[in-house]
Formats: C-alpha cells, sequence, structure tokens
C-alpha cells in the first residue's frame, strides 16, 4: 500500500509540474499576420490550450491515485494517466499540433516532454504494481 501511495503522490506532482510549467518557462505571444489587420496566435498557443486541458485531467487523475481503494479503479486511473501523458508528449511534436521554432516554445515543450514522460512512467508503474498485487491475491 505504501508504494502506492508513493507513485500517486509523484504522479501528482509531476503533473502540477505539468499544469504550470507554460507559466514558469512562458511560451511566445507571437502573433499570425492574416492580412487587413487581423491577427491569430500562432500554433504553439493551440497546443499549450489543449496541453493545460489534458494536464488538467491528469491532475484529477492523479489525485484520485491518492484515494481509490478497488485494483480495479487504480489499475483504470494508472492507465487512463499514462494516455493522458502520451497525448502531453504528442501535442507538441511537429507532425500533431506543433510548435512554432521560437526559443521559448522550444524550452517550454522539452520541459513538457521530459515531465510527461516521467507521468508515462508513474501510471505504467501503477498499472504494474496492481497487476501484480492482484497475482499475488489469486495465488
Amino acid at each position: 500500500m505504501k508504494i502506492q501511495k508513493i507513485i500517486g503522490w509523484f504522479a501528482v506532482i509531476i503533473s502540477v509540474i505539468l499544469l504550470f510549467l507554460p507559466r514558469i518557462i512562458p511560451i511566445c505571444t507571437g502573433r499570425i499576420d492574416l492580412g487587413g489587420g487581423n491577427f491569430i496566435p500562432m500554433k504553439c498557443h493551440f497546443a499549450y490550450q489543449a496541453e493545460f486541458l489534458i494536464t488538467l485531467l491528469a491532475v484529477i487523475f492523479s489525485a484520485g491515485l491518492l484515494v481509490l481503494r478497488t485494483s480495479e479503479a487504480r489499475l483504470l486511473a494508472g492507465f487512463l494517466i499514462f494516455l493522458l501523458s502520451a497525448a502531453i508528449v504528442i501535442i507538441p511534436q511537429p507532425w500533431a499540433l506543433g510548435i512554432c521554432p521560437e526559443g521559448g516554445c522550444q524550452q517550454t515543450t522539452f520541459f513538457e516532454v521530459i515531465a510527461g514522460l516521467m507521468l508515462a512512467v508513474a501510471g505504467i508503474a501503477q498499472v504494474w504494481h496492481v497487476y501484480k498485487a492482484r497475482q499475488e491475491e489469486t495465488e
């Protein structure tokens, strides 16, 4: 039970860091000129709007690891954390939504990907731990 709390707190801390990372290392505020005085934000703005929503879900599911009691719920939460972290890593890639080539966005993406991979490890660790515990119960 102690390892589950450690995994849960690790996932919560990484998720909260991911949530506030664009505030710590800001993305660019560049705009694209459409002509006629119309401007829209660059694609990195939209990528990090999606990142924020996905990371908010990751915070909720990570916090759920601390209060869920049944093994099925913990298994599902761990798997969803893994899927959300995969989305966190994929969104800023150039073949997905992508980011602009400016400096601030590149730095933010670097740390987002590292933290996203750490969150994926937490999700996999949770799934593996619950699977092993269920296997021991059946023996």
